[in-house]
């Protein structure tokens, strides 16, 4: 079940409407008025009930410092909105179908999602709150957002507030054991060929583990072949469905139709009949970056090939080096290493960025805002939302976050979609990943800074009238794109590529790309203004 029971709790909770104003009876020079009793006047000071907020995050929660955390959390937000707020926490793995479970079945307030999870799909169908108008109580947050929120909308309605990324690098890429790579006398990792030989070594010295265990590997084969060719422009229930060439960036095709892809199924092939990646692979969840945490913990894999800088250096790291100091670690950017002429200032979208979300059936939409608000402007929420309790989730060295000391286990994950540039504290890593940080995010900046704004900032692709096509083509997608993607062969990759492209034609992708194209024209014609 989503819901840990421990946590679940009757959500019955009805703000009152109005304290209400009990008045004598008497009215002035009426003399035989009775005055109010006692128990009328207590009645009249009696304060509004609690509100009680539910909410989903992603990951699982510490396993010490959730009490002191709700009791610090209690003692902040009763006193400023008279409301507690109460976690589900859903573990990396399937969280499409969690989080999708969770908004049908209209359970929480408080939704997390991106186009991992399908939040656009639900929010063209009205699962989520219109929080626009109620911006209106929440000055400090269009403040902080700095005009942001606007470009966020979907037909003149914003149906979350979004994770606020501030330039610097580290995307997708290769988290790997420098120290073996050096003990097995190989290049740096500087390109797809060097990371290869990484792999295939790593297979060799580790026969019984499969070296990749996530089937969206292809996808980071994209990224480094084909990377700065062109721009993403859709995806598909999280996966890349649209691209467009950088010469040409509002012209937009499938990734299936382009030449690059072909190249890709080719290496896909390679890696999995050599064994790179695991024959099951398509059995597994849509998220194993828990399994292959997992499996280098136990020294029984060197490397993990599906998982985002910032997951890494927050979970990864500090679970590793707990495990063994003396392991050293190396990072291989597939974006920034490759063609750090694509990093852009950050973009905000609702096909890119993750958001918080209210319920449509929420009760208390304008306190669910408020407490956002808090998060994003409020230190003291901020910090305690975003790394727990200190000394039992994280500690401070000066004004920087530091987990050294704290067990891997104790390590609180930030509430999803919370994340914000402008709040985080400087966090201090080990000594050897601390270097590895710091370059991504000064030189990172650097060249967000010269390449200005992406192309895409404030494109907004509305698909509310395309629901039934895109069911279908994600059916269409499951059922041909992955096992080719995963270098599975039917027939040969050219005839099962062929078969591809018939099917999505069937299920309405003619539809899909034309409104598409019809969106980006009017985007371009829009920046020419």
């Amino acid at each position: 079940m989503l819901v840990n029971r421990k946590m679940k709790t009757v959500l019955s909770v009805i703000l009152m409407s109005t304290v209400v104003i009990s008045t004598a009876a008497c009215s002035t020079g009426s003399k035989g008025a009775a005055p109010s009793s006692p128990a009328a006047g207590a009645a009249s000071q009696q304060p509004a009930k609690v509100i009680e907020l539910k909410a989903v995050t992603m990951g699982v929660a510490p396993a010490n410092g959730m009490d002191n955390f709700y009791k610090q959390l209690d003692e902040l937000t009763k006193k400023d909105l008279n409301a507690t707020v109460r976690f589900t926490f859903v573990p990396w793995g399937d969280e499409k179908n969690q989080i999708s479970r969770a908004v049908v079945a209209k359970e929480y307030d408080l939704y997390v999602g991106g186009a991992w999870s399908d939040f656009k799909n639900f929010a063209t169908k009205n699962a989520f709150a219109d929080l626009k108008p109620f911006l209106s109580k929440t000055p400090k947050l269009v403040e902080h957002y700095k005009g942001l929120l606007g470009r966020l909308e979907i037909n003149g309605k914003l149906y979350g507030i979004p994770q606020y990324g501030k330039p610097g690098a580290g995307g997708d890429g290769l988290l790997y054991r420098e120290d073996l790579r050096k003990k097995w006398g190989l290049p740096e990792i500087k390109d797809l060929d060097s990371l290869e030989k990484y792999l295939y070594k790593a297979k060799q010295e580790f026969p019984s583990t499969p070296m990749i265990n996530d089937k969206r590997f292809a996808e980071n084969i994209w990224r480094m072949m084909a990377g700065g060719k062109y721009y993403n422009v859709t995806n598909l229930s999280g996966n890349l469905l649209t691209v467009a060439p950088v010469n040409n960036p509002y012209k937009a095709t499938f990734i299936y139709d382009t030449p690059e892809y072909k190249e890709i199924l080719v290496r896909a092939k390679k890696w999995y009949d050599d064994g790179i990646a695991a024959h099951d692979i398509l059995a597994a969840q849509g998220n194993e970056t828990s399994k292959t945490l997992e499996l280098m913990k136990a020294n029984k894999k060197p490397l993990e090939f599906n998982n985002h800088f910032g997951a890494v250096s927050s979970s990864y790291i500090p679970a590793l080096k707990a495990v063994n100091k003396d392991w050293e670690f190396g990072w291989f950017d597939y974006t920034f290493d490759l063609y750090p002429q694509m990093s852009f200032m950050p973009r905000h979208s609702n096909d890119t960025t993750t958001m918080i979300s209210v319920s449509e059936q929420s009760k208390n939409v304008e306190t669910a805002l408020k407490f956002i608000e808090k998060a994003h402007t409020d230190r003291v929420y901020y910090d305690l939302l975003q790394y727990g309790v200190k000394d039992e989730n994280y500690k401070l060295s000066g004004e920087s976050v530091t987990f050294d000391g704290i067990d891997p286990k104790n390590k609180k994950p930030g509430w999803t979609g919370l994340n914000d540039g402008f709040m985080n504290r400087v966090e201090k890593y080990p000594s050897d990943w601390q270097p590895i940080y710091d370059r991504l995010q000064t030189e990172g900046t650097k060249a967000a800074e010269k390449n200005g704004i992406d192309p895409f900032e404030g494109f907004v692709f509305n698909t509310g009238d395309l629901a039934s096509e895109m069911a279908s083509m994600e059916t269409v997608r499951t059922q041909y794109a992955q096992p080719l993607a995963v270098g599975m062969v039917k027939k040969s990759q050219d005839a099962d590529l062929e078969a591809l492209k018939q099917q999505l034609k069937g299920a309405g992708s003619d539809k899909y790309m034309t409104a598409l194209q019809k969106a980006l024209d009017e985007f371009a014609a829009s920046k020419k203004k």
